[in-house]
């Protein structure tokens, strides 16, 4: 999440991608690029087979981390990305925004049964995925405005499912961990922990975003419109139907305890980070940049909403 250090890389990619006038020719009717496949994404997953079987191609391109994501996105090799941090690229000149919001924030501060406030968090061990990542700035930034004054331990552990392993082998008190880990967490050790924050509900920002090129929206109003359309219908249909994402995660996540996916699914279902109309009000969109900011390094030119995000292809779907 950190700009500096990558944002040199950034501008020198935009520039290069504003040099050649045009994005690359593609066979497919869009790429999109994100991090990888993971329950956040369940939705999408059976989007783009609703898409496919409506005659679109989509290529899907399983990137990794937020750099990779990134700079997919700065030099066009994608023309549809999710992750919110594209913002970076956007303040250092990419001309893309935002159409729809993907998921909000799925993660939670919990720690072991006793702690279950942020100021008995004082002197104890807390697991974050780094300082300047945004699990970490999730961690710092709630701490630093629920409780003032609280010292504790930050500890630097990368992977949810690694601080899901620390805190079952008692090594830390507290940590991040995203919904999934917290019920496995529970169903391993039930009653033994709490959560003493809940991001998804004190810091509901958008965790991942779809957003695309102008140029590109411009030239293909059609896919845009269909891509949130039928992403509108399957958020709709999973509230009333999580089977629907749990034959997905079945097919698509093998790593995930079949018989644990039901209620990592009603987790995520239950905070609702799923948005039904589509996300991206101005408030949620200005909290998020607002939280980027507050990193220590705030952006040079996103000033507004509007500087990342355009609902004109979204109102458009909710208003048919």
């Amino acid at each position: 999440m950190t700009k500096t250090g990558r944002a040199t890389d950034i501008g020198a990619m935009v520039i290069a991608l504003m040099a050649t006038s045009a994005l690359p020719t593609m066979a497919a009717d869009a790429v999109f690029g994100f991090s990888g496949w993971a329950v956040g994404y369940l939705p999408t997953a059976v989007a783009i087979d609703r898409l496919t079987e409506m005659g679109y191609e989509i290529e899907v391109a399983e990137l990794g981390g937020n750099s990779n994501q990134l700079q997919a996105a700065a030099t066009g090799a994608v023309q549809i990305t999710a992750i919110a941090q594209v913002m970076d690229a956007i303040d250092q000149g990419l001309d893309s925004r935002f159409f729809m919001e993907a998921n909000t924030n799925e993660f939670l501060l919990v720690s072991k049964a006793e702690f279950e406030t942020c100021e008995s968090l004082d002197g104890r061990t807390v697991g974050i995925q780094s300082t300047g990542s945004f699990v970490g700035q999730l961690a710092i930034q709630w701490l630093a405005q629920a409780c003032p004054g609280t010292n504790t331990n930050l500890t630097v552990i990368e992977g949810s499912d690694n601080r899901l392993a620390a805190l079952l082998a008692n090594q830390l008190d507290s940590s991040v961990v995203d919904l999934q880990d917290w019920t496995l967490l529970q169903r391993a050790k039930p009653g033994e922990f709490t959560v003493t924050g809940d991001f998804t509900k004190m810091m509901p920002i958008m965790r991942a975003a779809f957003a695309a090129p102008q140029s590109f929206i411009a030239e293909n109003p059609q896919l845009i419109e269909d891509w949130i359309r039928v992403h509108l219908d399957v958020y709709r249909e999973a509230y009333d139907n999580p089977d629907l994402l749990v034959d997905k995660g079945r097919e698509l996540l093998g790593e995930i305890d079949p018989e644990a996916l039901p209620a990592i699914v009603e987790a995520f279902l239950a905070a609702q980070v799923w948005p039904v109309d589509g996300g991206l009000g101005k408030q949620d969109v200005m909290d998020t940049i607002n939280f980027f900011n507050n990193d220590g390094e705030p952006f040079v030119n996103i000033k507004t909403a509007d500087d990342v995000a355009d609902r004109t292809m979204l109102d458009k779907v909710l208003s048919q």
